[in-house]
């Protein structure tokens, strides 16, 4: 009966991450979703990103911000394998359905990192930014709450 138990307990929470997981918007989602495809899109072509931005980057969970009341998803991936190297985040907000964000890239040689600001509005400015930063850097992952503003 325990194991019975125990088998019916892990594959009902399996299932509930599987349905999460489908349900969460993600950079792979919004550069397929017929919504945003083209947004996300024109962001990374005016910029001369790479691919895997959109087609295969490693993904980490997205995270819920609201700036001066409104609901923003902000979402990283990195370069396959070479997270490191280069990263992205960015901030979308599902009612207009924008989407803005930060590139990164790392100098091996010197350590340097080099930031490509995509489509940053006005009213995302300093807050957007902040909160974009701390994507890339972990701070948001670390601190998830410290990033609400209003």
């Amino acid at each position: 009966m325990k194991k019975i138990l125990a088998v019916f307990l892990l594959t009902t929470f399996g299932l509930s991450t599987h349905a999460y997981a489908q349900d969460e918007v993600t950079i792979n989602k919004l550069a397929t979703n017929q919504n945003t495809k083209k947004a996300l899109e024109k962001i990374v072509a005016d910029q001369h990103l790479p691919k895997w931005i959109t087609q295969a980057g490693t993904v980490s969970p997205t995270q819920k911000v609201k700036i001066k009341g409104n609901q923003y998803l902000v979402m990283t991936s990195c370069k396959p394998h070479d997270c490191n190297s280069q990263k992205v985040a960015f901030i979308y907000e599902p009612t207009t359905k924008k989407i803005a964000g930060v590139f990164s890239s790392m100098n091996e040689k010197d350590g340097s990192e080099k930031l490509k600001w995509l489509s940053v509005p006005d009213n995302l400015s300093i807050d957007g930014k902040t909160i974009l930063f701390a994507a890339l850097t972990g701070s948001l992952d670390n601190h998830p709450n410290d990033f609400n503003f209003k």
